[in-house]
């Protein structure tokens, strides 16, 4: 779909961006794409320019590199596309995904994402109940799936999978993401802005994937972050059922 923008959220990840940018235009070639990589000691960024030169000018205008100053979290990365997407981008997308640059995202299921985001406001790439993990350690597999159960019991039950960041947003999502704060910067940012579409009725869609641990590169998520992401939920929880009783 020519009206679409993929923002991918990159820090460190020399290994499997070009590829990933290769396959997305596999699946669809007027797919445009938005980088936006957090200065990655590894070099990602000018990986990124030196194939974005190697391109046609007409490929060329479908990849755009933003590179920040730092690293700054994942939430402020996809938003920073978002915003490029939106406000800055001489196209006018109507549709807007997020994914991970480590192929743990399949990108053959966008074409179904993006047809269920017909019907929807935000479609979820969803590992629960009837997706599945692949490659990863048991103890990380527990972690998450306390995480998202904590999250259904405390904020609502409507949504499966608050911690995976394989996202479709119409335009009227993706407008919301910029105008609410953004109070967390890392991995809880994905279950922050669920519980915003929430609040504001956005109807949400999900389909089942198979997430696949990355085979290159490191993880750019931290034991440590996930972890604290459980005791996050209970402020994402809190703020929310005020928010909404009170709103």
């Amino acid at each position: 779909m020519s009206n679409t923008l993929v923002v991918l959220p990159s820090y460190n990840e020399k290994e499997n961006l070009v590829d990933l940018i290769k396959a997305l235009w596999d699946v669809d070639p007027q797919y445009f794409i938005c980088v936006v990589d957090d200065n990655s000691p590894d070099g990602t960024s000018q990986i990124i320019a030196e194939f974005q030169s190697s391109l046609s000018s007409d490929r060329q205008k479908h990849l755009h590199l933003i590179t920040r100053p730092e690293k700054d979290g994942r939430g402020g990365a996809v938003r920073r596309g978002l915003q490029w997407g939106l406000k800055e981008a001489s196209e006018n997308f109507e549709s807007f995904i997020e994914m991970d640059c480590d192929f743990s995202h399949p990108p053959t299921d966008l074409p179904k994402g993006l047809e269920l985001l017909r019907s929807s406001d935000v479609v979820l790439g969803s590992r629960y109940p009837d997706g599945k993990i692949v490659g990863w350690p048991l103890s990380r597999k527990i972690l998450s799936f306390c995480a998202n159960l904590l999250a259904r019991i405390l904020i609502s039950f409507r949504i499966s999978d608050y911690t995976n960041g394989f996202r479709f947003y119409n335009k009227k999502s993706a407008e919301l993401m910029l105008s609410l704060p953004q109070k967390n910067k890392g991995y809880i940012y994905l279950s922050e802005t669920l519980s915003y579409f929430l609040r504001y009725h956005h109807s949400i869609a999900s389909f089942p994937i198979l997430f696949v641990n990355r085979e290159r590169g490191v993880s750019n998520t931290s034991f440590k972050e996930v972890s604290s992401a459980l005791t996050g939920i209970f402020k994402i929880a809190l703020n929310y059922r005020f928010k909404s009783e009170v709103g």
